[in-house]
């Protein structure tokens, strides 16, 4: 049969047990969650033993599966669950080969050869739970972390996705818990549990998503995973990144469980390094010194449990687990600025907010004053206490979750096995919506509650059609339902001293309420040498999103200092209040952003309701071409649908028409190669190319669809400041602290404000501002990445491995986000920047730059104040040296080891962290990515990662003895890496561009704002944060109780050495200054600077200035995250049975 009928029948004969013409399977859905075991057969000449028979029986369960090897004597067993297996391997004439204790892992390609002896010879292999140390077969760069190291390593998280980072080519994408893989952003990865998707549409992170739940899958249900970094077959795909493969345990024939429980006390902890320093330097508010220096966890416990075993032996098993999560502590808000209900300091002063600035009588009021002076000595410190009660504040805050994980396996018949689960948790927290335990310059009506609900029910359903073909599939269907509520009614109002009101981001009514419904097939069949395997599957997402943001209006007082910006607030504040003598109170404000949405009203304000289905196929040929050559060909087919905005923008033709009028559905052949060669015994070498295509994430399309202008609005106010006069004032069209639209959230009437304060009112948009939207490109589409990469893996003395390899990536059609406003217009000029040694007379020029320069007449449309748009054009490089180390648990040791040489660069492709929605890096030139070209975010050069597990033996005929010193474990990890690009800002801005910096164009991704850019003359990520190095450690004692009863009891440390862990420094590098003709500045920065033709001379650039060796650049200003952080002391207790 030739191969093309071969594929066309395969084909045909899926589809029909599939019960459809075409039929495919996602991403790594298809046969994720299993493993092969295959092998040749010989007899005792090497001669092929056609016709054998091979009987692989699951030593848990009792289920078997029986083939017969082809013409060439090998054979071929997939689907199947890992756990123990038993080989047995008979023919005709020759004796049984019976090899027992076999584990297979996740993922694997178990390779078990036997040699027949002639006759009735009976030849019995044993081994005892003897994990191969090659895998001859395996094309892929992969690394499985087993049960062994699941079960007694310490993490911090409990989340089984933090094992991933033990593993070559990884890095975490910011400090929440994505992680990226090859340099590509953490948005770009796909994550699998039981052959299901457990990737949340929206925000493209695992379910419960990194910066929410704790977890959602507990790691008591985990039994082990498989992290892919290159190369992977083409039956995974829908990621341009890594690919994390989990299977859940499952019930055997004896009944076996536990019962856990997790502490952690404040009084056993170390403080945070940059929390204490604070204390310590940096605050004099008593109540925020005593909290700084105490734990902001006062207690965290975990507890639960797990069951297994048979409902009928051999045939039917159950496993359940219950998990519990509680954590008590408090959120400390205090200010870095002197904020006293005492007086303090002089009326002159520029950081401090108390009754000094207040005065006695405001009838004094003279030109230059501070404008506190309109108001009266009770409405200023009316004002000053709302300050003081905002800003410093020690909220209690609670989280829980329950999580309930029941799994039902069914051996049917001897063809036919089926399993089933669920997973239902419940997480809850209060000061969720921001989850840092201290907040600087702001307050608790900033903050709000959240809960996430989710619900996943999968299944499959393994069928062994003949001896040589196999059919499985999968199916699911899960809800993932995240919300968060608001402490405070809006506006959100933001003053340098403190930040009150509801955030822009809240209420979150759904973000998202997210169904998937999904259906995998894959039929494998062997022919010949060849394996060969076709699939499909079938992946649609409904998203239901209710978050309108900045829907509460944002108010911001963005003035010379705090003190100034205080008494531009103050008498806005009480405007229209008796005493208040303020002819412009309530212009005072710098800006009010508020988004309504015309289609939805307020209880709903937000909503989209859209549709992403995703599809499928694959054909894959695994050809052993010799006993020690295998190569794997094979394509993949996918396709992306999300519908098109149900209301396009034709309010400012042509550009918004063209941005808001089409999502592009792509359609993409994916073709891969990989080969594994075995030059001799204990030596494999693997190699192979691919090209990859990922998914975007269901926030961009959001953005797209509704928050478009014309479903949302954006409108833009700006307020007159210090300097308001008639004319200027009349011109803001609103007076603070009212809105335009009524907001979603409570209701404004009990926002909270000073006592006699007006409450905002509801003007109905009578006088609206400028608008701002988003939109797409026409040729948005997914990324894609070719992937190359080379390897060789050799055994080594002491059952160990050593892996060396070279992983390659080419990353292409990753988004961008820019001012669309600006793509394609000729900028006003050229301006020239000197570049100086300091900026002081005499300073030396370093370099002169000359760039173009945007003003707001430059725009498509100078109306608009940001029309922030998707374009596909970022790129990244990646090239990386990976080694590994090896060592599976044997004789009481195991150890996994890594070491990772990488560069990675790109175009301006954003970290995951920040790359939602339509969030982007500033760029120096919207209209020339190019010069963004430079080290990636996540560009971390050296990172090295050893984990230990060893369980001593004690051999000794003293029994006293032995029941003392026997029964420990002690396992640790030790991470140490480099660290990652510094931003590199600059203070002070370029007066008269509309971008607010250097080149222009550049636009806050949260406020749609202009917005400072990077220092241009130092290359894009060219300065690197200090590295760090983390040991964890456990020290576990193992307890006999009966038989197989037992207590285990642990104390497990994370960062036992308090090393302190930098997670993120002071960025700004340099400060700008305008040119003078006259004065200090002049000295150093005259306007008389020669330039180049056509160009003008602007201002210098120097080293930014500290006040104090904490604000520095590069200077630490966090030692903590969801990953890292001070020394944490956890006792266990854990019952087996």
């Amino acid at each position: 049969m030739s191969f093309r009928s071969l594929f066309l029948s395969s084909v045909l004969t899926a589809g029909v047990v599939a019960g459809a013409t075409l039929y495919s399977p996602s991403a790594m859905a298809q046969t994720a969650g299993v493993g092969n075991i295959v092998g040749h057969v010989s007899d005792s000449t090497g001669a092929a033993v056609p016709g054998a028979t091979v009987d692989i029986i699951n030593m848990g369960t009792g289920v078997k599966r029986s083939v017969t090897t082809n013409g060439a004597g090998d054979y071929n067993a997939p689907f199947l669950q890992p756990g123990q297996y038993e080989v047995v391997i008979s023919g005709a004439n020759f004796g049984k080969f019976d090899r027992k204790n076999l584990p297979l892992t996740v993922g694997q390609v178990l390779t078990v050869d036997a040699a027949l002896q002639a006759g009735s010879v009976n030849t019995t292999i044993e081994v005892t739970s003897e994990v191969p140390l090659l895998d001859p077969d395996k094309t892929e760069v992969s690394h499985t972390v087993g049960q062994e190291l699941v079960s007694n390593l310490p993490v911090n998280t409990r989340n089984f996705s933090a094992f991933v980072l033990l593993t070559p080519n990884v890095v975490p994408d910011g400090g929440s818990g994505l992680l990226s893989f090859r340099g590509i952003s953490g948005l770009y990865n796909q994550n699998y549990v039981d052959g299901a998707n457990n990737n949340q549409m929206l925000f493209s992170e695992a379910r419960g998503r990194a910066s929410g739940a704790p977890y959602v899958y507990p790691l008591d249900a985990i039994k082990e995973f498989q992290a892919e970094t290159s190369n992977y077959s083409v039956e995974f795909g829908q990621a341009v990144g890594g690919q994390v493969n989990a299977i859940t345990k499952s019930g055997t024939n004896n009944i076996h469980g536990d019962l856990f429980y997790y502490l952690r006390y404040p009084t056993l902890n170390a403080l945070d390094p940059q929390t204490k320093y604070t204390a310590l330097h940096n605050t004099t508010n008593a109540a925020a010194k005593q909290f700084l220096l105490t734990q902001p966890t006062h207690q965290q416990h975990q507890f639960g449990g797990s069951i297994g075993g048979p409902i009928i032996k051999d045939r039917l098993f159950y496993f359940f687990t219950f998990d519990g999560f509680r954590k008590v502590g408090k959120a400390l808000y205090y200010n870095t600025n002197t904020i006293s209900a005492t007086p303090t300091g002089s009326i002159t002063d520029t950081s401090v907010v108390s009754p000094t600035q207040c005065p006695n009588n405001n009838s004094t009021k003279a030109a230059g004053d501070p404008l506190v002076y309109y108001l009266t000595q009770a409405q200023c410190q009316a004002a000053v206490d709302f300050v003081v009660a905002n800003s410093f504040a020690a909220a209690n805050r609670f989280a829980k979750q329950n999580t309930l994980f029941p799994r039902i396996d069914w051996h049917i018949n001897a063809k036919n096995d089926m399993f089933v689960d669920f997973l239902g948790a419940n997480f809850d927290s209060t000061y969720g919506y921001s989850n840092s335990a201290t907040f600087t310059n702001s307050s608790p009506s900033t903050n709000g509650p959240t809960s996430y609900h989710e619900r996943f029910f999968v299944g499959g359903l393994t069928s062994q059609l003949s001896d040589r073909s196999v059919n499985q599939i999968h199916w699911q269907w899960g809800r993932d339902l995240e919300t968060a509520g608001a402490n405070a009614p809006a506006p959100s109002v933001s003053m340098g001293a403190i930040t009150y009101g509801m955030p822009n981001a809240l209420p979150r009514t759904a973000e998202p309420d997210e169904h998937r419904f999904q259906f995998t097939d894959v039929f494998s069949t062997v022919r010949g040498r060849h394996s060969l395997k076709v699939g499909g599957d079938i992946n649609i997402v409904h998203e239901v999103m209710i978050n309108l943001f900045q829907g509460g209006g944002v108010y911001s007082y963005n003035g010379k200092d705090v003190t100034t910006n205080f008494g531009n607030w103050a008498s806005d504040v009480f405007h229209g209040v008796a005493g208040n003598t303020d002819p412009y109170a309530g212009y005072r404000f710098t800006s009010l952003v508020q988004t309504t949405d015309i289609l939805n009203p307020s209880a709903k304000a937000g909503l989209d309701d859209f549709w992403i289905k995703m599809w499928d196929a694959f054909a894959e040929d695994n050809w052993k071409i010799t006993p020690h050559f295998t190569l794997t060909v094979g394509i993949r087919w996918d396709l992306q649908l999300t519908p098109a905005p149900i209301k396009n923008n034709t309010n400012f033709p042509p550009l918004s028409t063209l941005y808001s009028s089409t999502i592009k559905n792509t359609n993409r052949f994916q073709p891969r190669v990989a080969f594994a060669w075995q030059p001799y015994e204990g030596t494999v070498v693997r190699g192979g190319y691919g090209l990859f295509s990922g998914l975007n994430q269901g926030s961009t399309y959001y953005a797209m669809r509704v928050e478009n202008g014309v479903v949302q609005v954006n409108y833009n106010y700006g307020g007159c400041g210090s300097s308001c006069n008639a004319t200027s004032a009349a011109a803001v069209g609103i007076q603070f602290p009212n809105l335009p639209f009524t907001p979603p959230g409570p209701d404004v009437s009990g926002q909270s404000r000073p006592p006699g304060a007006p409450a905002p009112a509801i003007t109905g948009g009578t006088s609206l501002g400028s608008q701002s939207f988003h939109g797409l490109s026409p040729d948005f589409v997914p990324p894609i990445a070719h992937e190359a990469e080379l390897g060789i893996e050799q055994k080594m003395p002491g059952k160990m491995t050593l892996g060396v390899g070279y992983v390659g990536t080419r990353g292409l059609r990753l988004p961008i986000f820019v001012d669309a406003n600006l793509i394609g217009r000729t900028p006003t000029g050229l301006r020239s920047f000197n570049v100086l040694s300091a900026n002081t007379a005499g300073a030396t020029v370093l370099k002169q730059i000359t760039v173009p320069y945007y003003r707001t007449s430059d725009r498509a449309i100078p109306s608009l104040t940001s029309y922030n748009t998707g374009f596909s054009v970022a790129n990244t490089w990646y090239h990386s040296l990976a080694v590994s180390v090896k060592r599976p648990f044997q004789n009481g040791l195991s150890v996994l080891a890594s070491y990772t040489w990488s560069h990675a660069t790109d175009t301006g492709q954003v970290a995951g962290s920040f790359g939602t929605f339509y969030g982007g890096d500033t760029p120096l030139d919207p209209n020339d990515p190019r010069k963004d070209y430079g080290n990636s975010d996540n560009d971390i050069r050296n990172r090295g990662v050893i984990s230990v597990v060893y369980q001593p033996r004690i051999y000794m005929s003293n029994r006293l003895v032995k029941n003392l010193v026997d029964g420990f474990m002690f396992t640790a990890t030790d991470t140490a890496s480099g660290g990652q690009p510094i931003f590199g800002g600059m203070s002070g801005t370029v007066s008269g561009g509309s971008g607010g910096n250097i080149y222009g164009g550049a636009i806050s991704s949260s406020s749609g704002f202009a917005t400072t850019g990077r220092s241009p003359h130092i290359g894009r990520n060219s300065i690197y944060a200090p590295g760090y190095n983390n040991l964890d450690m456990r020290v576990s004692r193992k307890l006999p109780i009966h038989d197989s009863i037992y207590m285990d009891f642990y104390v497990q440390a994370y960062n036992v050495l308090n090393h302190k862990i930098i997670t993120n420094v002071n960025s700004t590098y340099s400060s700008y200054v305008s040119a003078a003709a006259s004065g200090s500045v002049a000295q150093y920065c005259p306007t008389s600077t020669a330039v180049p033709a056509g160009s003008t001379f602007t201002g210098c650039i120097y080293p930014f200035a500290a006040n104090s060796a904490a604000s520095a650049f590069r200077a630490p200003s966090s030692t903590s995250n969801f990953l890292y952080g001070a020394r944490q002391l956890e006792f266990v207790a854990k019952l087996f049975f």
